[in-house]
């Protein structure tokens, strides 16, 4: 059902951070995207849980049951209009940003392991963020069918949200 082929269907569905990088953790630069057509915006799950004030964090760190709750609740309305929408034969594009532990599509990030605040390095893996994958779980839960791609695929480090 999904597919990573370009998009250039009638709907983006982007994640919040690509039209306002004032979501996204600071110090880090807004990445280059401009949507053609139709384009619904995501809720930052991470904006929402943890503030704007928020440090950068990892899959790994996200990965538990309360959040993963909360990324569900935030999407249900998301996923009821997404699902109406491919019922009229819209086509669905998902756009993830690379190696966020929320919305990456393709990457995402491992490695922070807990402890004081201090400089720590993490990676950028192959998988899915866990907003996307609560997302694109109940998407396949449907049977909506869907494409995806990432913006900001670049070697490094990773946790980009």
């Amino acid at each position: 059902m999904p597919s990573s082929s370009n998009c250039q269907d009638k709907i983006t569905i982007a994640a919040h951070c690509l039209l306002n990088p004032l979501t996204r953790v600071k110090g880090l630069a807004p990445l280059p995207f401009r949507p053609e057509g139709p384009t619904m915006q995501l809720p930052c799950p991470e904006a929402l849980y943890l503030g704007l004030e928020r440090w950068a964090v990892t899959k790994n760190q996200l990965d538990v049951p309360q959040f993963r709750r909360f990324c569900r609740a935030l999407i249900e309305d998301y996923v009821d209009l997404l699902e109406m929408l491919a019922r009229q034969g819209t086509r669905l594009c998902i756009v993830g940003v690379a190696g966020s532990p929320s919305c990456g599509v393709i990457t995402t990030s491992s490695g922070y392991t807990g402890g004081r605040v201090r400089e720590c390095e993490h990676a950028r893996v192959s998988g899915r963020g866990v907003f996307m994958e609560e997302l694109l779980a109940e998407l396949e839960r449907r049977g909506v069918p869907f494409q995806m791609e990432e913006v900001g695929k670049k070697e490094g480090a990773g946790g980009d949200s």
